[in-house]
């Protein structure tokens, strides 16, 4: 019996020690994305504002970064959100798939910038998301009880 223990405490123990590894890993570049460009990138400014009211529509920005014929931004349903940066005059459009992001002038229209976000993607393997919905939903919260049980039975 103590034997079947032990192997399922080592297993168990090994098994969650690879996704800790992978949450620490994911973690560390979640943690530097602001100061490292090729994880987000940084905003470009844009045209200076004068009048807000001269701004174009999210509506208008996402038309705009639909006509780049991205293959993961083709309508809004592949939108995950349009933020909007006053300071820079900047729209962000983020699609849901395929971690890309269009950068589009709030005044002109321009695109300013085509970009991959890989921090969306680091956030992804960081709750196991990426792999399957059933990853981020079951197995880390099950880690997470295994890890408690590691902790407390010693070994």
């Amino acid at each position: 019996m103590f034997r079947s223990l032990r192997t399922i405490h080592k297993w168990a123990g090994l098994i969650s020690s690879l996704i800790l590894m992978t949450i620490a890993v994911t973690g560390f570049f979640l943690a530097v994305k602001g100061k490292v460009n090729w994880m987000r990138p940084p905003v470009v400014p844009a045209t200076e504002v004068t009048d807000f009211k001269t701004v174009v529509s999210p509506g208008v920005a996402m038309e705009i970064a639909f006509a780049q014929n991205l293959a993961d931004l083709k309508d809004p349903s592949d939108v995950d959100r349009v933020d909007y940066r006053p300071k820079d005059n900047t729209f962000k459009v983020l699609s849901k798939e395929g971690y890309h992001e269009v950068q589009v002038d709030g005044s002109t229209g321009q695109v300013l910038q085509v970009a991959t976000r890989n921090d969306s993607l680091m956030e992804d393997i960081h709750d196991l998301s990426f792999f399957a919905e059933w990853t981020h939903e079951w197995l880390l919260p099950s880690v997470a009880v295994i890890l408690f049980m590691l902790s407390t039975s010693g070994g």
